[in-house]
């Protein structure tokens, strides 16, 4: 008898603690929170989507009964990873363009279209992602190859950056550009009196709107094998920076149908019909989709030397780059934002842009510190603009990848002196006291462990430079992985409902095959990801 009661006792302290029911349980596991104390657990309980409870394997295996359980097998957990500045559907349609990334040359880069254009039928031939600064003599090329080789179908390619293009004479008849054509905000090339087919900014965006545009039910299935991609790196939420009005309609009925399902923070750009359908519904929701901030671009890129600088470019005399919006417009945009209890993310690359609209922030949100208010890329600032983030709780918002990417040739734009201030993760992240951390995609590749390698390496994947480019300004690997969680959730008002592995929040998670805050640096590119879950359901399985 003694045997048998002594038997029964764990039994019945087992069956008392196993009382609360559960969804699914993940345990043999390092979770890592990225809660306030960066705690590390090894099994979390969840529930409706929403965890219940993390802690120690015996805590959580005898507190909780599940119809799932998932045995980590001591793999690493996360929370879902956060790209917090990216383009979902410019991303989705580079999958139906030439891929040109990593030309080695023009002539490379004219074999890919070519080769496109025998298998693909279209009334216009598109493509992204040539870089000149990756060709023999770095120059930006110009269109007489194309103009043979299409003369009667319209051609466009934009650069990696998205700031420049170069296309066909047909395209430029198609949209009446000429030599005497003038676009505020853009620039059209030209040489000897003939347009070379290349387009900055502005310049291009007038040409794009002749562009056919795929319709609805032909851009849903594109925007849904993007978003598998996405998933399948381990992203469970993203910043969409900047959707126009046209598109809108679209993706609010995409998320009301739930036939996108990836968290998205989206950011309207301020055209006449998204500023009345923000002054008309305010903060919006719908399914994961969630709409509260204006994405401005107050200038272009240093790759294509449109961004505005306070002193000229080291290589180019004269030249400053260009705003490409009047101050006094983005002023009245950001005091409807204020009206609104909007955001305004401004992309900011220049020295002179970062500082006009941290003044045009300073002026318009005065004392009032919680707006989290974003300056988008902050590539290059003087040194006495790092003290706006600090003074206004303005959140810096930055691509690891634009610096490992610019490192090459960063220098021969800005001068020794300057790029000393350029790309300055570390300066920003002890100014504003938190850091997000995105890639720009489709600029830069979608995943975000190539943005934490870059993050705290300061190194390409081949590992140059050494030591990495200005290593004073390499995150640490915990302020790297917050910045890639928890913080660009903070930084959309987000932070009480998803961003760190808490109970009461949303069970978005991800498994790695290998710890990235334990191993060599050089091993980070090598991992891979295990499972993505979104609300507690697996979206993606390497298996």
């Amino acid at each position: 008898m003694r045997t048998l009661l002594f038997l029964s006792i764990p039994i019945l302290f087992t069956s008392c603690f196993k009382s609360k029911q559960a969804d699914l349980i993940v345990h043999n596991a390092q979770i890592y929170t990225c809660d306030e104390d960066f705690n590390v657990y090894d099994a979390m309980a969840i529930k409706d989507g929403k965890i219940i409870e993390v802690g120690a394997e015996r805590e959580i295996m005898n507190r909780y009964v599940a119809n799932e359980v998932i045995d980590a097998e001591w793999k690493a957990v996360f929370p879902g990873f956060h790209d917090a500045h990216c383009h979902f559907e410019g991303y989705a349609k580079t999958l139906i363009e030439v891929d040109l990334t990593g030309s080695k040359s023009y002539d490379e880069m004219i074999d890919r279209i070519v080769e496109f254009e025998k298998k693909n039928e279209m009334e216009w031939c598109t493509g992204r992602g040539w870089d000149h600064t990756l060709w023999p003599g770095k120059k930006f090329p110009t269109n007489e190859r194309l103009n043979k080789i299409f003369p009667e179908k319209p051609v466009a390619f934009r650069r990696v950056d998205g700031h420049a293009a170069i296309v066909n004479q047909k395209a430029l008849d198609i949209a009446g550009i000429t030599p005497e054509t003038v676009i505020p905000g853009g620039e059209i090339v030209v040489k000897d009196g003939k347009c070379t087919g290349l387009l900055l900014d502005n310049a291009f965006d007038s040409l794009a709107v002749h562009i056919p545009v795929l319709s609805e039910e032909e851009m849903l299935p594109i925007m849904q094998q993007a978003q598998e991609d996405l998933f399948e790196v381990g992203l469970t939420s993203i910043n969409d920076a900047g959707i126009e009005h046209k598109d809108l309609d679209k993706f609010i009925k995409w998320y009301s149908n739930g036939d996108l399902k990836i968290k998205n923070y989206c950011m309207l750009f301020p055209d006449e019909e998204n500023l009345a359908f923000a002054k008309d519904s305010g903060i919006y929701r719908t399914g994961n989709l969630h709409i509260r901030s204006f994405k401005i671009v107050a200038d272009g890129s240093l790759g294509s030397r449109s961004a505005c600088l306070l002193e000229e470019y080291a290589d180019q005399h004269g030249h400053f780059g260009f705003l490409l919006r009047d101050p006094e417009a983005i002023k009245e945009i950001a005091e409807l934002a204020v009206m609104l209890d909007y955001q305004v993310n401004t992309h900011c690359i220049g020295d002179s842009t970062n500082r006009t609209i941290l003044k045009i922030y300073e002026e318009v949100i005065g004392s009032v510190s919680d707006h989290r208010w974003k300056i988008e890329h902050a590539q290059v600032l003087a040194p006495k603009d790092f003290d706006y983030f600090e003074m206004y709780n303005i959140i810096p918002s930055v691509q690891p990848t634009h610096c490992t990417s610019d490192m090459r040739w960063a220098e021969e734009r800005l001068g020794s002196s300057r790029v000393k201030h350029a790309y300055a993760y570390q300066v920003l992240l002890d100014r504003a006291g938190k850091i997000a951390l995105g890639t720009d995609f489709p600029v830069e590749g979608i995943s975000p462990l190539e943005t934490f390698y870059a993050a705290v390496s300061r190194q390409d994947k081949d590992g140059y430079p050494e030591n990495g480019f200005q290593s004073e300004n390499a995150l640490d690997p915990m302020d790297a992985l917050y910045g890639m969680t928890i913080w660009p959730a903070y930084s959309n008002f987000e932070n009480h409902e998803k961003g760190s592995l808490e109970a009461g929040k949303a069970a978005d998670f991800v498994i790695l095959d290998r710890d990235i805050m334990r191993i060599r640096y050089e091993d980070i590119l090598n991992t891979f990801v295990v499972a993505t879950y979104l609300n507690g359901k697996k979206v993606y399985s390497a298996k």
